[in-house]
């Protein structure tokens, strides 16, 4: 769950268990079918491996599930007000190159065969256990109360629990996020990138889709007291795009950026490509989740996590450079 008071909470605190083991797992059977029948309506594609996607992306040639985001400048930030969070501010002109993002949130099937394609290295059991917290995780008495992504291990694979296959996998830490993105020859955005891209070309605005407050179409305000029933989330493209083309810029879940967090860092970073300071002990959490007030879902709110946090709130999307022929 995303805390404005604490940033973004770690994912396996904060919630009191109600009800019996058995009574939770028959909910969560339940929930499972409804949702199901709702997934299988009509959703985007979303390529579930690497290969879906164009390795050597060039300025005339968009990878699968990407969109491009023009070179330009923008106004980074909030105007300075009475209530305008201090780092926030100052509003400044960033100029930030071409790149292209992944149109959609990484989904469920996507870093489940992810997991697949990497559970060979030696190390993966432990980098497993830092990087996701899947459905399995709870039956481990010490994780009982931990909140998990719908993704399940059976028969030696990871998989999308069915019917949540194109739903955002939550749950992700920061290292994590970085490997999925590596692993297909991407990376995660910058905070300047994933505030450009958010903007979908509208200046001053509030919101990607302009300054009226989110409604009831807009996956925000939820919560979630049951980890045995699945996280409220949508599933992704469930609302429309920004003027880029990008969905879910605002609520869902918050995303991952590359940048350390500090909060001062618009006072002194350069206005040409800022990628955050050096070193720091937070990362960058961006776009407010299903657990946001409609004031965290503004495309100027800044969030930040530590990096290892496995946030229930939390996931991501990549980005690629543009490469000119």
């Amino acid at each position: 769950m995303i805390e404005k008071s604490s940033r973004v909470m770690e994912r396996y605190s904060g919630f009191d268990m109600q009800g019996s083991h058995s009574c939770r797992v028959f909910l969560f059977g339940l929930s499972r079918i409804l949702m199901f029948a709702l997934a299988s309506l009509a959703l985007p594609c979303v390529p579930a491996n690497g290969a879906a996607v164009n390795a050597a992306a060039t300025a005339d040639a968009t990878p699968s599930a990407m969109v491009l985001v023009p070179a330009g400048d923008f106004l980074m930030g909030s105007p300075a007000s009475a209530t305008t969070p201090a780092e926030e501010t100052p509003q400044h002109k960033v100029y930030v190159d071409a790149f292209y993002m992944d149109a959609y949130e990484v989904a469920n099937e996507n870093f489940a065969a992810f997991l697949n394609a990497v559970s060979s290295r030696k190390d993966f059991e432990q980098l497993r256990t830092r990087w996701v917290v899947v459905r399995g995780d709870l039956r481990d008495p010490k994780k009982e109360e931990w909140w998990p992504t719908e993704i399940d291990f059976e028969n030696g694979k990871y998989k999308a629990s069915p019917g949540f296959e194109k739903y955002p996998v939550i749950s992700v830490s920061w290292f994590s996020a970085d490997e999925y993105c590596r692993w297909l020859g991407k990376r995660l955005p910058t905070e300047a990138e994933w505030e450009r891209a958010a903007r979908g070309g509208l200046e001053g605005r509030d919101y990607p889709w302009g300054d009226a407050l989110p409604t009831d179409g807009i996956i925000f305000k939820r919560v979630w007291t049951n980890n045995y029933l699945p996280a409220p989330t949508g599933a992704v493209g469930s609302y429309h795009p920004n003027g880029y083309g990008l969905y879910e810029m605002a609520g869902n879940v918050s995303e991952w950026c590359s940048d350390w967090y500090a909060p001062d860092y618009y006072r002194s970073g350069p206005a040409k490509n800022p990628a955050g300071p050096s070193s720091g002990s937070f990362k960058v959490v961006r776009g407010g989740s299903w657990a946001s007030s409609f004031q965290d879902l503004r495309i100027a709110f800044r969030n930040w996590s530590s990096p290892s946090y496995l946030n229930s709130g939390v996931g991501f999307r990549c980005v690629r450079d543009v490469t000119v022929k």
